[in-house]
């Protein structure tokens, strides 16, 4: 029996097209779990007074799992603030209920920490946010 040299080119363009298929599987799966492993059992946010992680701190934690809560905040200048989950947004509002429009808002994809913003607030908001994870589309050949 005898094949072709474009036989063999489609044999080798099948397989490779598996091999990618496999490994990038692989690759997705490996990061979803990093992210799930990333995020914090319970959420703690340190909101410093001066730029720079100095002056007053308040800590804020939450316990009970709210997805959205707001916090009063004991002085109304807001220097910097570090956090234990990089996946949040952070809203300040002048208004001590986190209601109205917001002072600031920020969104920590890659850093737990904002080190200069001195922004003036009395009240802030976290909202978890939940990654995007990308899945491909196979379609059948």
């Amino acid at each position: 029996m005898r094949f072709s040299i474009s036989y063999y080119f489609k044999l080798l363009l099948l397989i490779t097209f598996i091999y990618t298929l496999s490994t990038a599987s692989a690759a997705s799966s490996s990061s979803v779990k990093g992210v799930r492993e990333a995020r914090p059992r319970q959420f703690r946010m340190q909101i410093f007074s001066r730029p720079y992680s100095k002056g007053n701190v308040q800590t804020i934690r939450a316990i009970n799992g709210a997805s959205s809560p707001c916090w009063n905040l004991s002085s109304k200048r807001v220097g910097s603030y570090e956090l234990n989950d990089p996946l949040v947004k952070v809203t300040f509002y002048r208004s001590s209920d986190c209601n109205g429009a917001p002072s600031a808002t920020y969104y920590n994809q890659h850093s737990s920490k904002q080190s200069h913003i001195s922004i003036k607030a009395r009240s802030v908001s976290v909202l978890k946010v939940k990654p995007v994870i990308l899945k491909e589309q196979h379609k059948d050949l």
